[in-house]
């Protein structure tokens, strides 16, 4: 079921419609893209200190 909510933008005053679409709830906490996330992690790994 798609919920329908419309907000207004406080800084530019635009109306927005926003639909939630209860089907994306159900991949809460699955991982998506795992190829992805395997390469970041062994990027993040080769990481010694971040630049300040």
């Amino acid at each position: 079921m798609k919920k329908a909510v419309k907000i207004e933008d406080v800084v530019l005053g635009n109306k927005v419609t926003i639909t939630i679409d209860e089907h994306l709830n159900k991949l809460k906490g699955k991982v998506l893209a795992p190829r992805k996330l395997a390469q970041a992690n062994k990027s993040l790994r080769k990481i010694k200190k971040l630049p300040e």
